[in-house]
């Protein structure tokens, strides 16, 4: 009984964490993941892991009319020898039909830094932005836009990076990596 009630508090606080994590630093009223605007950019965050990448994917076909906005695939070969950003593009047009003409790539970046540095200029003029990818790696991602550029930052909508219960238990094992990240980053700045 009291492993049950335990498993429920964790699941139920990692589900909070992840719920709270997708809403975060985003300007006021851009919340609702429903809303799209034409020629909006979806930002696609690249992983080196296929799992990884392709669920980064449908987050970001699922948050936009993919017919209406332009996705920027964003990752170099950075434990692989073809690019990250290309095999995400590569998934999108030909397994969930993103029309070609609407997918940019950037295959420079090799860190969540240059991700955004380097595809800002791909985003520049874009009524909105989406970031997608894991929801805490999508928040990192919009603190490092809001400190590149705020411009473009005021323009943030949330992806559907979050959807209840998606996964399983993935939100726990996100959520602890995230704790992970970030007690090994300030143990860094000591």
């Amino acid at each position: 009984m009291l492993t049950a009630a335990a498993s429920t508090l964790v699941f139920g606080w990692a589900e909070w964490s992840t719920w709270k994590a997708s809403r975060t630093a985003i300007p006021a009223g851009a919340t609702d993941p429903r809303h799209i605007t034409s020629g909006e950019c979806v930002l696609v965050l690249g992983n080196p892991l296929p799992i990884l990448h392709r669920w980064r994917v449908r987050i970001a076909v699922r948050s936009t009319d993919p017919d209406r906005a332009r996705f920027v695939f964003s990752g170099g070969a950075v434990r692989t020898t073809v690019p990250e950003a290309k095999m995400m593009a590569d998934y999108a047009v030909h397994t969930l039909g993103v029309p070609a003409h609407n997918v940019v790539i950037e295959d420079r970046s090799t860190t969540t830094v240059e991700n955004i540095r380097y595809s800002a200029p791909l985003m520049a003029g874009s009524p909105a932005i989406k970031i997608a990818s894991d929801t805490f790696h999508a928040r990192r991602a919009r603190r490092i836009l809001r400190d590149e550029s705020p411009q473009l930052a005021d323009t943030l909508v949330r992806a559907r990076d979050y959807l209840p219960g998606e996964g399983g238990p993935l939100h726990a094992v996100l959520v602890a990596f995230e704790c992970y990240r970030e007690r090994r980053a300030s143990a860094s700045d000591r």
